[in-house]
Order: C-alpha cells, then sequence, then structure tokens
C-alpha cells in the first residue's frame, strides 16, 4: 500500500503549504495534493489559494514527490485550458504529476463564481468528455474533437507532457454505477472517501468493468482519502485541544466533527487494522489528510507508525 498526503489548502499560507509538502517529500511520502475549490472548506473566512498556481509553485519547491489535485473539477476550466496547465506542470514537475479529475458538487461554490451547476448525469458527461480531450491533446498532434458540452479544434499543445501516459483517477463521492466504469474504462483508476461498505461496492463495480474490458490489474489504481488522527494518547488529546481552539469548539465537538467526515482515529496499531480492511477489499493507495500536518512530528508519526507497518 502507497501513501500520499492530502493537504488542501484552505487555511494555509503559502509558506506553510511548501514546509509540509517538503517534509512529505523528505518521510518518503509517495504523493501530496491540494483540493480545488476557491472557498476554504469547512470555514470560509479563512484563505484560500487556487489549487493549479499553489501547484506550480510546489512543483518546484519539491523535487521527488508526486503532486496533484484531488479532485479537479471539470466544471471550473476549460477543458483544453486543463489540458495545457496539467502538461505544463507535468513538464515543470519533469513528470511528477497525476491528473485527479471529478465531476464537481458543490452547488454553492459553482452559484458563486458563476458556473452553471448541471444535474449529476450531465456533470458526469463533462467528465466523460474533459477525460477525452485531455488524452486528445496530450498524445495527438492539433487533435479537434466536438462534443456536447466541450469542443477543440486543431488545438495544438506543445510541449507535451513528459509522462507518455499522464495518469487519471476520477474522484467518486458515492457513485456505485456510472463513475467508477469512468475509472476504469476511460482514466486510470479512482480516489474515494467512501466507508468501507460503500468502498467495497465502488471497487466490486470497478473489477466487474475492468475484467470485461480484459484490462490488467496492474494498469488501475484504487485509492482511498481520508482522515487520520493518531499518535500516543497525549498526542492525540494534544491534537484535539489544538483543533478545538483554532475551531472554536470542545475538545469533544471537534473529535466529533473528525468522525462525522470518516476521520480513522486512534492508536497507530488501530488505524493500522482499518486500512488493512481496506487494503483486503482492494485498496491499494491511501490519501491521508493528517491532522495537525502544520506542525509537521503528525507525519512522521504516520510513517513510523502507519506506512510502515503496511
Amino acid at each position: 500500500m502507497r501513501f500520499g498526503l492530502k493537504t488542501g489548502q484552505g487555511g494555509y499560507a503559502y509558506n506553510e503549504l511548501s514546509k509540509v509538502w517538503s517534509k512529505a517529500e523528505e518521510l518518503g511520502f509517495d504523493s501530496a495534493w491540494l483540493y480545488d475549490h476557491f472557498i476554504a472548506l469547512g470555514n470560509p473566512s479563512n484563505p484560500c489559494l487556487e489549487a493549479y498556481a499553489t501547484l506550480g509553485a510546489l512543483a518546484r519547491d519539491t523535487k521527488r514527490i508526486r503532486l496533484g489535485v484531488m479532485a479537479t473539477c471539470v466544471g471550473y476550466r476549460n477543458p483544453a485550458f486543463l489540458a495545457k496547465a496539467a502538461s505544463s506542470i507535468d513538464v515543470i514537475s519533469n513528470g511528477r504529476l497525476i491528473m485527479g479529475l471529478g465531476a464537481g458538487w458543490y452547488e454553492e461554490e459553482y452559484n458563486s463564481y458563476g458556473y452553471e451547476y448541471l444535474p449529476n448525469t450531465e456533470r458526469v458527461s463533462q467528465l466523460r468528455e474533459t477525460i477525452k480531450i485531455l488524452h486528445a491533446m496530450w498524445k495527438d498532434q492539433n487533435p479537434s474533437y466536438d462534443g456536447k458540452y466541450f469542443s477543440i479544434k486543431n488545438a495544438t499543445n506543445l510541449p507535451k507532457p513528459i509522462q507518455e501516459n499522464l495518469p487519471i483517477w476520477v474522484g467518486i463521492s458515492k457513485g456505485t454505477r456510472m463513475l467508477p466504469s469512468v475509472a476504469v474504462k476511460e482514466a486510470d483508476g479512482f480516489n474515494t472517501m467512501a466507508e468501507l461498505a460503500l468502498c467495497k461496492q465502488i471497487i466490486e463495480r470497478a473489477e466487474s468493468v475492468r475484467k470485461e474490458l480484459g484490462r490488467d490489474r496492474s494498469k488501475v489504481n484504487y485509492s482511498l482519502q481520508a482522515y487520520l488522527l493518531t499518535g500516543s494518547e497525549s498526542q492525540i488529546r494534544q491534537l484535539t485541544e489544538d483543533g478545538a481552539k483554532k475551531t472554536g469548539t470542545t475538545p469533544e465537538e471537534y473529535a466529533n466533527r473528525l468522525k462525522g467526515r470518516g476521520c480513522i482515529m486512534g492508536s497507530p496499531e488501530e488505524c493500522v487494522e482499518i486500512l488493512r480492511d481496506y487494503a483486503n477489499e482492494g485498496i491499494d493507495y491511501v490519501l491521508t489528510i493528517v491532522v495537525g500536518d502544520k506542525l509537521l512530528w503528525p507525519l512522521e508519526v504516520v510513517r513510523d507508525k502507519i506506512i510502515s507497518a503496511l
């Protein structure tokens, strides 16, 4: 099982992000990720840097760690522009980009920024068209595509990405039919925050499609995104009290808020057992949202006690 770090960027100053990502690289995390939001999740009064401008800078602050945005909302950027931005970041990072791509879900944010929030099936169709345009512009010379939602005509894209097959992972919240199929048939896997039972259904659907296509299992990635609060009793207490102070809640309220987000909480041994259950169902990659990551030492705990055990 491989591990990435998901920070997002809401509530971080740029220098804080750079320090956390550099520490994750030093500790051997496989990847680091932002989120695609213009408004800081959980607290709109917090600063929130734009994802792709920030990712380009972080690509220069790091050397080895893979990087991406989970999940890039297809409704927020023209696909041709996104293909160009992704190609540029892959070149800047010397071939380290993973494209996280999603159909979008934050209706309030869509409305605030003037984007049209279409019904679910139409947003999934936008996702499919975006994947087609990305592949075409990354691989072909002067491609054209005429879709229902997006079109390109002789779209030159130079330089091409460093990676010959730049991977695309589809973000899945709850969907167990269309999105797992898209993830395996048209992309290179998925990322989900689903709890274990729902995650199992998503994997079963993805596996059914994969086997039907005859696609090798090693060519697709099934990944989990999860909050993680772990350490000794005193460390957990410290992180909970620190989080409560920053959010203006009691430690109990803060812990309950994390539980409501599906946070994996407890001793390292307890967390390892929970993650092993996901691994047994087919999850092979975990994006950890490490509570207290700005302190840096919680990343060391995850490396020493979680990653080493899995």
